[in-house]
This record gives structure tokens, C-alpha cells and sequence, in this order.
């Protein structure tokens, strides 16, 4: 590579296909003394930003003596809808402090992006002033950005001030309003402007409008006014009924529980993608309709239409929460056979393996992994935690710092539980100490929660009753519940007492802790608290969830609770049952039942 001449920079920026060309390509103009020209030093800023590599592109941009306005523009709209928007503010104080300058209409809409994402009403507040003063208020663009970062931020009043002032309004305009008021909950208000929209004959609603209030009516499960949008799409003069829209609706319907609706839909579709099969399939899943998403998934393989990875993760997350290890390990299979494989189904895979009882095909899937993320990571030590394998848990920890990734809030909280079920107690400690003290990570009520149980399993009830105390956030009925239960199995009265007490000041008091109580006052003998607890139970309609268990079966997944009789060979289960209780008397089992033994 032969750098003599500003234009050969320029070429060889034009034609660069990869990040490592790029650097070289830097590295050669500086030492041609050719990377000093303002508009060469915009074109390689901008050929980084464009490979998505931000932090290079600060770095340069950092150097440069004088950044024209554009440079300016590019760097606080790229770093604007990055992970850390806050460094498109810091360029904007920038630009303002270094320069002087104002900036232009391309500047102000991607500075109140930032603003928004960063609920930073106040600074939004002050350029909003500035955009006043130098007279941008006719700007569509730059004024529907503002009325979106008043409505990120829950600034409703002044969105509202902003659309009734401007002039003429497009469906750009329309949609950030609408949108707005979906996104902040008030359904009723969106659909509301949505009708006045219809009034206005110069403007339509476009996809964006329809996206928007069907988003609006899932968040609420307002079917009602989703089947009143649906109704208008059917109907709508100039509307484009595309995939998207037709994928959103078929949502709308699984999710506010209308299956029969969201079919209707689905089989009108006369082409179905593979974008449409999955709207259906990943609603049945995320509703638990495993059977369903069975013969789905056959009447897609019919259709001549193959499973894509959404499919596959999707379907494999069902199988992890509905405990279908069958269903789930053939999935597997296909995925493997046909291609079908990223990141995302490897984490997936984990969490089913691990969830369905085998850890260690979740640990061998995470090993064949060529590339892994903290969620990988996370799946696996999860897994070791909920399987009481503590130690293996720990080693994993350790493996996953010396490979170079930092641990998260739900790294440490399944290393914290693991170590909560295992007893290790200064470990956890230390690991608490670790997340806190090194990784700067603000312990969540679940890490509080994992640490009470910790020490309430080992017998330290009272500093478990002090770290409750100096909790940076309020505790919830986990944290109580924990301390609680550890209460019951150390037969302490006096410490239950009073984190009961504080329950009911909190109104966290929930029918699991109510047994609990009552359970432990049973065990001390003091049979007229277990009544009082009784009726405090009744007195606010409180009653315990009945259990619920679910098996598989030849890719059907059976779902039983307490004295069900609605399986239809109920008969046969419970005479199953019968005989198996008979053998357990035999064998000299006796059923704990602390809250039945008076009354």
C-alpha cells in the first residue's frame, strides 16, 4: 500500500472493505504527514464510524485540532444510538464550549435522542431553549425528535405543547404523538389522536401509526381496541398490509389470549413467510400452547418452509420453561442437521438442558460453542446453581474471568445462589464483597435475597436480620420470605415475628409467608397463633396456590394441580397414586402437615 497524495487516501478509503484495511490506511496518512487536512480527517472519521467502530473514531476525532460541523453531526449521531449516548451529549458540550458554535437542523435531533434514552429532561430542556433562539421551530424533523424526547420522558404536557404549535403537520409528526402516548400507557389517548388523524384529509397513517397502536393494545391486552385498529387495516384506503403488519396483529391476538383470532388471521394470510409462521409460533410459545407449537411446526415442514433461528431459540425457550426435554432435544437435532445455529440457540439450548435436569449436556452444548457471551455463560452457571453443584459453579466462574469476560448482576446471582444451596457462606461473602467492591455492580434485591438465605440456611439469623437492615433498596417478599423460612427450619419465633411485622407494615406479606408462619408457630406448640395467623389469612381472602406439576409425554406435556380431576385418565392416575401412598406408609413415611395438626 503506496500512500503518496490526499487522493490516494481518498481511493483507498473508498475501496477499504474491512476495519483492519482502515487502520492501516490511517496509520500510512499519518506517517505521510496527509491525515492533517480537514477533509481527509472527516472522510476516515466517518469510514470508522461507519465500520461501527466508535471508540476509534472518538479517538481520532479527539485529535483533530478543528472538527468541521459535519464531523461534529456524524460523531453525535453515530455515538446518539450507541450503547453510551451520553458521549454524543459530552461532543454537543463540545462543539458548544470549543467553537462556539450552535450547530445546525442536522445537529438538535440526534442531541435529543440522546437526551431521551438518557431521561436527561433538564439538559433537553436547555437545547430545546437554544433550538428557540435560533429559530428552528419550523423544522419538522428536528421538532417531531423533540416531541419524542418529551414523550420518552414522560413529559406528556410539553409533547403535547409542542405538536399544538407547530404548523402543518406530516404523518412523521402524527406518529411521534401517537406512538408516544402508546408507549407511556395511555392507550386511550393515543387511539384518541389516532381518530383526529383520521380527520385531517392531507394526512394517513402509514405502518409506523399502526406498529405503534398495536404495540399500545399488547402492552394493555386491550383486544377491544386492537380489533377496532385490525378492523380499520381491513378497511383502510391507501394502507399498505404488509408481513409486519399481519405478524403484529396475529401478536396482539395470542397475547391478549384470543388463539382463535390469531389462527383466523393466520390462515387468511394467502402467502405465509417464514416472518408470519414465527408471529404464530413464538406467541404460542411465550404463552406455554407446547402442543400447539408441535403441530405448527409440523404444518410448517408441510408447507415446504423450513424453521429459521428465531424458530429454533423460540421454540427450545418454551421447552426450557414447560420442562419438554423430548420436544426440546429433537429440535436440537434438526437445528444441527439443517445449519441452523447462532449464539442466541446455543444459550437457548443451555437453559433447556438445565431446566429439564441435564446439566451436563448443557455444559457439553456450551462447550462446542465457537462463540459465547456472558448469557452463555450465565445459562450454564445458572444451571450448576439450580442443580445444587457449587463447586462446579465456582470453577466456571473462574474460567470465565481468565477467558476476559466481565461477570453481570445475573453472573453473581447465580454464583451467590449456588453457593446459598451448597452452605458456603464466607464464599458467598466474598463473592458479594466482589461484585460490589471491584465490578462497582449495585446489588439488586435478588443479590440481597441469595445472601439472606445463605446465612439464614447456616444458622446466622441475626446478620441476616442486619443486612436486611442496611439494604439500599426496599425488601420484598423474596428477602422476607427467605429469612422466614430459615426462621422455620431454626425454630426461631422471635426474628419470624418481626419480619412478619414488617411485612404487614410493607403489605409483602403473601399466602407462602403466611404458611410459613404458621407452620413455625405449629412446630413451637403455640396453637392459638397458628388460628390467628388462620384467620388473618381468610379475613383478606388470602389462600395458598394450589401446586401445580407438568410431565411429558411423547411430546405432549400433561399439566396437573391439586385434586385435578379434569385429565382424562384421571382414574388411572390416582389409583397410581393410592398404591404409591399405601407403599410409602409401608415403607414408614410420614407426611409433614405442621399446619393441619389442630383443626
Amino acid at each position: 500500500m503506496t500512500i503518496k497524495t490526499p487522493k490516494s487516501v481518498l481511493t483507498f478509503i473508498e475501496t477499504c472493505t474491512n476495519l483492519q484495511q482502515l487502520k492501516q490506511i490511517h496509520a500510512k496518512s499519518i506517517i505521510s504527514s496527509l491525515s492533517y487536512t480537514q477533509f481527509i480527517i472527516t472522510k476516515i472519521i466517518g469510514s470508522f464510524l461507519s465500520h461501527e467502530c466508535l471508540d476509534y473514531a472518538k479517538q481520532v476525532f479527539d485529535q483533530t485540532q478543528e472538527p468541521d460541523g459535519f464531523t461534529y453531526n456524524a460523531m453525535i449521531k453515530a455515538y446518539s444510538s450507541s450503547q453510551t449516548p451520553l458521549v454524543a451529549i459530552s461532543i454537543y458540550n463540545g462543539m458548544r464550549a470549543r467553537q462556539n458554535s450552535l450547530g445546525d437542523n442536522y445537529t438538535y435531533p440526534f442531541v435529543f435522542k440522546a437526551c431521551g434514552s438518557q431521561f436527561a429532561v433538564e439538559k433537553g430542556k436547555e437545547v430545546h431553549g437554544v433550538v428557540v433562539r435560533i429559530g428552528y421551530e419550523l423544522d419538522g424533523f428536528l421538532q417531531s425528535s423533540l416531541l419524542n424526547f418529551y414523550m420518552v420522558c414522560g413529559e406528556t404536557g410539553n409533547a403535547q405543547k409542542v405538536f399544538d404549535e407547530f404548523g402543518l403537520k406530516d404523518v412523521v409528526f402524527w406518529n411521534a404523538l401517537i406512538t408516544g402516548y402508546a408507549r407511556q400507557g395511555m392507550v386511550l389517548d393515543a387511539f384518541w389522536f389516532f381518530k383526529k388523524m383520521l380527520e385531517v384529509k392531507e394526512v394517513r397513517p402509514n405502518e409506523g401509526t399502526m406498529m405503534g397502536l398495536i404495540a399500545a393494545c399488547i402492552e394493555s391486552k386491550n383486544l377491544k381496541l386492537g380489533r377496532e385498529i385490525h378492523g380499520y387495516m381491513m378497511k383502510g384506503v391507501g394502507l399498505r398490509k404488509g408481513v409486519k403488519l399481519e405478524s403484529a396483529l396475529i401478536n396482539l391476538y395470542v397475547k391478549c389470549g384470543c388463539l382463535d383470532g390469531a389462527r383466523k388471521l393466520f390462515d387468511k394470510i394467502p402467502e405465509k413467510n417464514t416472518v408470519v409462521w414465527n408471529s404464530l409460533i413464538c406467541g404460542y410459545c411465550q404463552i406455554g400452547c407446547l402442543n400447539e407449537v408441535v403441530e405448527l411446526l409440523r404444518e410448517m415442514h408441510l408447507s415446504n418452509l423450513k424453521p429459521d433461528r428465531f424458530t429454533i431459540s423460540s421454540v427450545v425457550s418454551a421447552c426450557a420453561h414447560m420442562g419438554a426435554f423430548n420436544l426440546g432435544n429433537r429440535v436440537h437435532r434438526f437445528a444441527e442437521e439443517n445449519g441452523i445455529w447462532d449464539i442466541f440457540i446455543g444459550t437457548a439450548l443451555i437453559d433447556m438442558y438445565a431446566k429439564c435436569g441435564f446439566i451436563e449436556a448443557a455444559r457439553e452444548v456450551f462447550n462446542q460453542m465457537n462463540e459465547k457471551n456472558v448469557a452463555s455463560w450465565n445459562a450454564v452457571l445458572s444451571g450448576y446453581a439450580s442443580h445444587g453443584q457449587a463447586e462446579s459453579a465456582i470453577e466456571l466462574f473462574s474460567e470465565m474471568r481468565e477467558s476476559g469476560f466481565r461477570p453481570d448482576s445475573i453472573t453473581f446471582l447465580a454464583v451467590l445462589h449456588a453457593c446459598a444451596h451448597s452452605g458456603l457462606v464466607e464464599n458467598g461473602k466474598w463473592y458479594f464483597d466482589l461484585m460490589v467492591k471491584y465490578y462497582m455492580i449495585p446489588p439488586r434485591v435478588e443479590h440481597y435475597g441469595c445472601m439472606v438465605d445463605l446465612l439464614g440456611r447456616a444458622g446466622l439469623l441475626q446478620e441476616a436480620k442486619v443486612l436486611i437492615k442496611m439494604m439500599a433498596v426496599e425488601p420484598n417478599a423474596m428477602v422476607w420470605g427467605a429469612l422466614l423460612s430459615a426462621c422455620s427450619i431454626h425454630g426461631n419465633t422471635e426474628i419470624a415475628e418481626w419480619a412478619a411485622h414488617q411485612m404487614f407494615e410493607s403489605n409483602a406479606m403473601d399466602a407462602g409467608s403466611y404458611v410459613i408462619l404458621a407452620n413455625l408457630y405449629a412446630s413451637a406448640r403455640r396453637f392459638d397463633r397458628v388460628k390467628a395467623v388462620r384467620e388473618m389469612m381468610g379475613g383478606k381472602g388470602i389462600f395458598k396456590s394450589r401446586g401445580c406439576s407438568m410431565i411429558e409425554i411423547g411430546d405432549v406435556v400433561h399439566e396437573f394441580v391439586v385434586a385435578d380431576k379434569m385429565h382424562p385418565r384421571s382414574e388411572e392416575i390416582y389409583l397410581v397414586l393410592d398404591e404409591l401412598s399405601k407403599k410409602l406408609k409401608m415403607a414408614g413415611y410420614v407426611p409433614l402437615l405442621a399446619l393441619d395438626e389442630e383443626g
